[in-house]
């Protein structure tokens, strides 16, 4: 049953990794060609938006849902349980919301932001209806159906933004485009689990869900609570502009994750709350996991890094050129995620919530310190204060899976070494050629070389420092050319 429920995940996995890569290569076309027709500004203000709507948000559809995927003897009373609960939060955040929309738009200093609040508090109800079928076939490894859906979102979201910005040149757009990703998930959601809404309950099955819920809940508070505070701080201090480039880098990050880390995170909650009785396959697991996230998120990040002065320019405009620093830094941030991606889902999949409290905790107050410090020096300084509390709660997370499931730190800190140091390697080559290079070449060639250098090199390195492993990723490759993904992830877990 185990081995056949790894099975499951490895399919989940390229499944995801797949829908992923789609959506990243989509929304980095609508996100150029977006950029390029709004300005730092107009970022910056549907940025506003988005720290009013994060602890809301979180509320309402995405807190409550973990513990129907962590339970393992799921009652229909349990997700209707959590269904109440959500719409209930929902009403009462949305009418905070109009109530309090003038307050907050004032605060900001932007008047403009009152409509679009009370018009984008309408996916607050999406939410809560979207989050019980989502969560339900994350619960099963569904990942076919939820791939279908995300790139049906991801093209009707990215043809809304653009023809919105064509057409309003303002945040509107952005407001627009997200809303129409969200219609599209919560009806193909719906429709696909044939989930119907009711209210059929008892106290005791919500009972049941409470310590869960409770420790889960005030866990993504404090990760809301953070993420608005670093946001909120910058916009205040920095400006709309200094917000639209910190949003514009956290958004690179974020696409840059879900692409090459995220298809294995997300099934590492189903996979341990379904394995954590069997702890060494559930190591194999984990292990297995890092390393392949390693093998592609490593020169990822390491190359982007590298190229980002290059990039930018090219890709969004001149205008963007002073983000290119602070992009730089977020892109030294995705270093720990082979790693770190995994912790919160593993905790949360062995009913181990109490870490994650403890670890968004002292992240909360780590980001408070270090953010309020450096808010007055540079954007720069912000995002190496961010930087700084994230390595440091890497740590912590590692000694708390440690502690929960006896996976040694040792092995999460190695896993993908090989893949670091080829990245490394890589780096200094792309770098080498870069600087090398004549400034007679067209910027968009000089970025197509770099790339190619940047492949050629990162192979090479990684069949030098571990031959073996290279030949079992080319026989890897030739399998997934043939179908055989499973097989293929089975090879490379091997020695990744």
């Amino acid at each position: 049953m185990t081995q056949s429920l790894l099975r499951r995940a490895g399919k989940a996995v390229a499944l995801n990794a797949m829908g992923n890569w789609f959506g990243m290569i989509s929304g980095m076309v609508s996100l150029v060609v977006i950029a390029r027709l709004l300005s730092p500004t107009d970022f910056g203000v549907f940025g506003m938006v988005l720290v009013a709507f994060a602890i809301p948000e979180m509320f309402v559809s995405g807190s409550l849902n973990d513990s129907l995927i962590q339970r393992r003897d799921l009652q229909p009373g349990h997700v209707n349980s959590v269904f109440m609960q959500s719409l209930i939060l929902a009403g009462i955040f949305w009418l905070g919301i109009s109530l309090a929309s003038p307050l907050i738009a004032g605060g900001f200093g932007h008047p403009e932001l009152e409509p679009m609040m009370r018009f984008f508090s309408i996916t607050l109800f999406m939410g809560a209806f979207a989050s019980i079928p989502a969560a339900l076939l994350q619960r099963d490894l569904r990942f076919r159906e939820i791939t279908i859906v995300d790139i049906l979102g991801t093209l009707v979201a990215a043809i809304v933004g653009v023809v919105c910005a064509i057409y309003l040149r303002s945040a509107w757009a952005l407001i627009f485009m997200e809303m129409s990703r969200r219609t599209v998930r919560l009806v193909a959601f719906t429709a696909i689990t044939k989930w119907r809404p009711s209210v059929k309950t008892s106290w005791v099955e919500t009972l049941e869900l409470t310590r869960y819920n409770s420790l889960n809940m005030a866990t993504r508070v404090i990760q809301s609570v953070e993420s608005a505070f670093t946001r909120s701080a910058v916009g205040a201090v920095q400006g709309p502009a200094a917000l639209g480039m910190f949003n514009m880098a956290t958004r690179l990050l974020e696409q840059a994750k879900a692409a090459v880390v995220q298809p294995f995170a997300a099934v590492a909650l189903p996979v341990a709350s379904q394995t954590q009785h069997d702890l060494p396959m559930l190591y194999r697991a984990i292990e297995g996991a890092m390393k392949l996230a390693a093998l592609i998120a490593y020169p990822t990040f390491i190359g982007a890094f590298v190229i980002v002065p290059v990039a930018i320019p090219v890709v969004f405009g001149e205008q963007w050129t002073p983000a290119v620093p602070t992009i730089q830094i977020f892109f030294l941030m995705g270093l720990r995620t082979p790693t770190s991606a995994f912790n919160t889902g593993v905790l949360n999949g062995v009913g181990r919530v109490d870490w994650t409290f403890k670890i968004s905790f002292i992240s909360l107050v780590l980001t408070g310190a270090l953010v309020a410090a450096t808010l007055q020096i540079s954007l720069e300084a912000v995002a190496l204060a961010v930087l700084a509390q994230i390595l440091i709660t890497w740590v912590i997370g590692a000694y708390a899976v440690k502690q929960s499931i006896g996976f040694p730190m040792h092995r999460q800190i190695v896993a993908g070494s090989t893949s670091l140091m080829a990245s490394v390697v890589m780096a200094v080559v792309v770098w080498g050629v870069m600087r090398s290079l004549s400034d007679a070449i067209q910027a968009p060639i000089q970025l197509l070389i770099l790339v190619g250098v940047g492949v050629v090199s990162y192979a090479a390195a990684l069949a030098s420092l571990a031959p073996a492993f290279a030949v079992r990723l080319w026989r890897a490759s030739i399998m997934v050319a043939k179908g055989r993904r499973q097989e293929a992830i089975a090879l490379v877990k091997g020695g990744a």
